[in-house]
């Protein structure tokens, strides 16, 4: 079973609470003139495992949706067949994503209702990142350094997978036995 979610980033940082020592010198949020563009992320997360896999992109079109798709199939290539645990963006559903998805053969769907983040612990991994990196990032004026930054830290997931599945409240493997 692999969860699925998508989430966008933007060149300008979010603000946030942060810590700061007390006194005068309080934290400071660059912000450029430039166009506030999207990174956009998509994750093939295991519950179980905690092995996450992801793909970076200015957008996610149908077309991207379906090259995600068949790169899950890849990642997880020696499993006989994958359940994919996803909402119901439009895009997900689109007959050009749905036809990499069929080609592939072994994926199943799992839908879950609309407007229900909460159901899908994949949203906590978008949490995870935003604490970690997001909110508040200096790199506003180089968004190359922000996509390479959101790439290196979702890849470090894999470095503790089950702190990442402490984080998220999965890794129970008698919830997932099917």
């Amino acid at each position: 079973m692999l969860l699925e979610d998508e989430a966008g980033f933007y060149r300008q940082p979010t603000t946030a609470p942060v810590w700061a020592p007390g006194g005068r010198r309080q934290p400071r949020v660059p912000w450029t003139t430039a166009a506030n563009r999207p990174l956009r992320a998509a994750i093939g997360f295991d519950p179980v495992g905690g092995r996450l896999v992801h793909r970076l992109r200015s957008s996610f079109t149908a077309v991207e949706m379906g090259r995600f798709y068949r790169f899950l199939s890849q990642a997880w290539a020696g499993v006989e067949r994958l359940v994919l645990v996803m909402d119901n963006w439009p895009v997900h559903r689109h007959p050009r994503a749905w036809a990499m998805l069929e080609a592939a053969g072994r994926i199943r769907v799992l839908w879950l209702p609309t407007y229900a983040p909460w159901l899908n612990p994949a949203e906590k991994v978008w949490k995870w990142l935003r604490q970690r990196l997001v909110h508040m990032h200096p790199w506003s004026g180089d968004f190359s350094q922000l996509r390479a930054r959101v790439d290196r830290t979702l890849a470090s997931a894999n470095n503790d997978p089950r702190a990442l599945l402490r984080y998220t409240g999965t890794g129970h493997s008698k919830l997932y036995a099917s």
